[in-house]
């Protein structure tokens, strides 16, 4: 260890845990039938995120991810001017894909290499700063639903549910909190296929729990990056 800074060995493990991030992301895509778009996103980022913060450099070339953040940037913004068609959480997609590429374009790999930051109280570290702040609270945001999902108050998926799920959600609370068994919220801890709750490492995976857990290890790891760029 005697030579590598103890930061050296942060930025080792963000990147092997945004990398594993990644090959999650990725084995969501094969399993997953929905928001295919959203894991491929996800990915992209895990992936990226796992290349600025590796100590042995970046084996992609910077324009290849300005490209991938620009396009699925692009595709999410269309999504959110469409009122949310196709994917719940069209927002999140778009501030992270810009701040991967605020990252990309303002010295993300130099912030990681230790000669970060640009001073003074320009827009840059003002930027920063702010998505620091955003991906921070979600972290938290996610982290809550987490929780009050095992305590059954709540989903545990971090995406806000549209306007009209929110709607019938009010409209039949009171006959859902009538029934017998678990509350919703608290099998939505597990996954479910055809009824029945489905068990084993592929159910897991599939999970809302998962997503969100993989929402919250990626918004840390996005949070010590900008923080990085002050």
């Amino acid at each position: 260890m005697r030579g590598f800074p103890l930061m050296e060995w942060v930025h080792v493990l963000l990147a092997v845990g945004c990398l594993g991030l990644g090959v999650l992301h990725l084995a969501r895509l094969w399993l997953m039938r929905g928001d295919r778009v959203g894991e491929a996103s996800h990915a992209a980022m895990g992936f990226g995120m796992a290349a600025m913060y590796s100590p042995l450099g970046d084996p992609v070339p910077d324009a290849v991810w300005l490209v991938v953040f620009a396009a699925t940037g692009l595709w999410f913004a269309a999504l959110a001017v469409r009122a949310g068609i196709g994917t719940r959480d069209a927002g999140y997609h778009v501030v992270c894909a810009a701040a991967m590429l605020f990252m990309l374009t303002m010295g993300g790999h130099d912030a990681v290499g230790g000669h970060g930051g640009h001073g003074g109280i320009g827009l840059l570290p003002v930027a920063a700063l702010a998505l620091a702040g955003f991906f921070a609270w979600h972290a938290l945001r996610c982290g809550d639903r987490l929780l009050a999902a095992a305590r059954g108050d709540a989903d545990c998926a971090c995406e806000p549910a549209p306007d009209a799920d929110r709607g019938l959600a009010a409209r039949t609370g009171a006959l859902l909190r009538g029934t017998a068994g678990p509350p919703a919220a608290t099998r939505a801890l597990d996954p479910v296929v055809a009824g029945a709750p489905v068990s084993g490492g592929m159910a897991r995976l599939r999970s809302a729990r998962t997503a969100t857990g993989a929402h919250i290890a990626m918004a840390g790891a996005m949070t010590v990056m900008c923080l990085g760029m002050l």
